[in-house]
Formats: C-alpha cells, sequence, structure tokens
C-alpha cells in the first residue's frame, strides 16, 4: 500500500497540481503575429495604400504570413531584405515582451533616408487584446532624430 501511495505522490509531483480538473479551457494563445500587426497597422494608418515600405521584425524579414495579412491593405509592402540600399521607408518592430495573456509591450519605430540624412522615430508601444482583437493601448517615450 505505501508504494501505490508513494507512486501516486510522485506522479503528482511530476504532472503537477493545478488544483482544477481537466475539463478547464486553455489559455489563450499568445500570438506574437497577431501583436506585430497590430502595431504594424497603428503606424501604416496614416500612410496611402500605394506607400513603399520596407519592413522588419527583431531586425530581420517579417514572417510570410504576417507580410500577406499587410499587404490587404497596403500592397506594396515588402520585406527588409529587398529594399534598395537607403532608399525607401523601413518600419520595425523588436523587443517584444508579454506582460500577461492579454498584453504586450514592444518598441517599433521607422527610418527614412533625405537628402542630408535619414529621419527617424521610435516609440514604446503597449497592445492589449480587447473583444478578441490586438489594439495599440498605449505610446510612450516617443523619440525623433
Amino acid at each position: 500500500m505505501w508504494r501505490t501511495i508513494a507512486f501516486g505522490l510522485v506522479c503528482l509531483g511530476v504532472t503537477g497540481c493545478s488544483g482544477s480538473s481537466g475539463g478547464d479551457a486553455p489559455a489563450p494563445s499568445k500570438d506574437p503575429l497577431d501583436v506585430y500587426e497590430a502595431v504594424f497597422r497603428y503606424r501604416l494608418q496614416n500612410h496611402p495604400r500605394d506607400v513603399r515600405a520596407y519592413l522588419s521584425v527583431d531586425g530581420r524579414d517579417l514572417p510570410a504570413d504576417l507580410l500577406r495579412r499587410l499587404r490587404r491593405n497596403w500592397p506594396n509592402l515588402a520585406p527588409a531584405s529587398e529594399e534598395p540600399k537607403e532608399k525607401g521607408l523601413r518600419l520595425y518592430v523588436e523587443e517584444l515582451k508579454w506582460i500577461d495573456e492579454s498584453t504586450a509591450e514592444l518598441r517599433a519605430g521607422s527610418w527614412f533616408p533625405t537628402k542630408y540624412a535619414g529621419e527617424g522615430d521610435f516609440a514604446d508601444y503597449r497592445v492589449v487584446k480587447k473583444n478578441g482583437q490586438w489594439v495599440v493601448a498605449s505610446v510612450t517615450n516617443e523619440t525623433m532624430s
């Protein structure tokens, strides 16, 4: 009998004690693409539909699925690797941090070449999930150069 009890305690320790039945709904998934999309859409909303911009996530080309989603509204978007050398508008997101299941923070910015030097900006974005959609809740620490 003690072996059965010991075995049960070991199994309980390995699988964990949640204090709830197995019928609970799973926690909402944290999909970074949805968060990135919300911020890119927020930044692109003031640009015309035909804007030519080159996008990146954490210094790399954004995922193809995200690019497809954004091209529905801005068909001339491209991954950062396709930018002609310092010839176009760059938009980026980076440093995603999850606060909880329905809140994330990240940095986003842009850079555009001008005749004498480049101009850019960046800020910190808080993104929250409301009614099943990720939306930008606040923008802080805005910096322009």
